[in-house]
């Protein structure tokens, strides 16, 4: 019996996978980081400065791009209010305020907004008068003019379709459709002209890049949700664990390496032109529109100094943009924001349209860094 047993240790031992046999020491000196520009030096055409407060101390929140010079404020307050901001002149314009849901207080709070070619489109979480935040809720989709104007409800959702803000992981406008789907792969769609919504591939578990376009881990599939179109993703399974592909490319990332530098890879969905991008890929987003990789900041593995502050929760206080046309990353984000200033430092999202978010954080009390995504990259792609 004795020898049997000794006979099986020494299989396990001989079996065991090299990185846990034998773990790396810390080397007497780290790998350097390389550095990285931030974006007002590497896509400064696609940077802001906008006021994080009005003068009433009403703060400001940075929804989305309304041309060239404009931008979409929205106010903190329970009676919001939508405010055009000129970025050259700086001028601030109210163009709609919050209906009559908002005259009882607390009991309706805005979850999500999407900006279309015409429309703003809101999420809204209901509370029954008198009940607190835990009790019976119901959510809407309320609709106005994109250049401002009269809100109007478009529909009330079933109690069995889920819209909490927390929950949603992205919301769009579609032609006249308002789109949004939660990190569970639920995805659901309203006409805003009204009516019932209903589920887009019930039983499907899909993760969204950018409408019509999800991603189906599990079966490693990409599909487009209008025409039923589907591609494997293929030659990825080095990467699978943290992969998220759009219509033609993906980002994923190995296994990091114990004190090397944190790497991410930009593929396309048949594996093939494969790009190392110093970094991670916790955010798991595919590449926007197909081109942009919003990634973490390189760290060396195992080291603790730069400590890792984001993921799908939260974007933490610094990341990258990386274009895989030209090869250049830029710095979103500040490392001279302190933790005693979080979350004033922490990097928000606006709307998600298909070209792209704002992406914003505050650098003093009054003053917000805006960049929109989607003015960054626009020259022809060479890749």
């Amino acid at each position: 019996m004795g020898v049997a047993l000794l006979f099986v240790i020494t299989l396990a031992l001989v079996w065991l996978p090299r990185n846990e046999e034998e773990a790396p020491r810390r080397p007497a000196q780290l790998p350097m980081l390389p550095h990285i520009a931030p974006v007002s030096e590497v896509w400064p055409e696609a940077v802001s400065v906008v006021p994080a407060e009005r003068k009433d101390g009403t703060w400001l929140w940075p929804i989305g791009s309304l041309g060239q010079d404009e931008l979409l404020l929205m106010t903190d307050e329970r009676t919001p209010e939508f405010i055009s901001f000129n970025t050259r002149t700086k001028r601030q314009q109210v163009v709609a305020r919050a209906p009559k849901w908002a005259e009882c207080g607390g009991c309706f709070e805005i979850q999500k907004t999407a900006l279309g070619a015409t429309q703003v489109a809101l999420i809204v979480k209901g509370y029954v008068p008198g009940t607190s935040a835990g009790g019976q809720r119901h959510y809407e989709v309320w609709a106005m003019p994109r250049a401002g104007g009269t809100m109007h409800m478009v529909a009330r959702l079933p109690l069995s379709v889920q819209a909490e803000g927390a929950y949603i992981d992205g919301f769009q406008i579609v032609g006249e459709n308002a789109v949004w789907w939660g990190y569970d792969g639920g995805i659901w769609r309203v006409s805003l002209r009204g009516g019932e919504p209903e589920q887009v591939l019930p039983g499907r578990r899909l993760r969204v890049s950018s409408w019509p376009w999800a991603y189906d881990r599990y079966e490693q599939i990409v599909i487009n949700l209008d025409t039923g179109q589907e591609a494997e993703v293929t030659e990825a399974e080095d990467l699978e664990h943290r992969l998220a592909c759009g219509p033609a490319w993906c980002v994923g990332e190995d296994w990091q390496e114990l004190w090397k530098v944190t790497r991410a890879t930009v593929l396309r969905v048949d594996g093939s032109d494969r790009i190392t991008v110093p970094g991670d890929a916790l955010l798991m987003r595919p590449p926007i529109r197909d081109r942009l990789a919003l990634l973490g900041v390189p760290t060396v593995d195992g080291d603790d100094s730069i400590p890792n502050t984001w993921g799908a929760a939260t974007l933490g206080h610094v990341m990258q943009v990386y274009d895989r046309c030209t090869r250049k990353a830029a710095l979103l984000g500040s490392y001279a924001l302190t933790k005693a200033e979080m979350p004033w430092g922490e990097i928000k999202i606006g709307v998600w349209p298909q070209d792209g978010p704002l992406l914003y954080w505050r650098t003093t009390r009054n003053r917000l860094i805006v960049v929109d995504l989607a003015r960054v990259g626009v020259s022809p792609c060479s890749v």
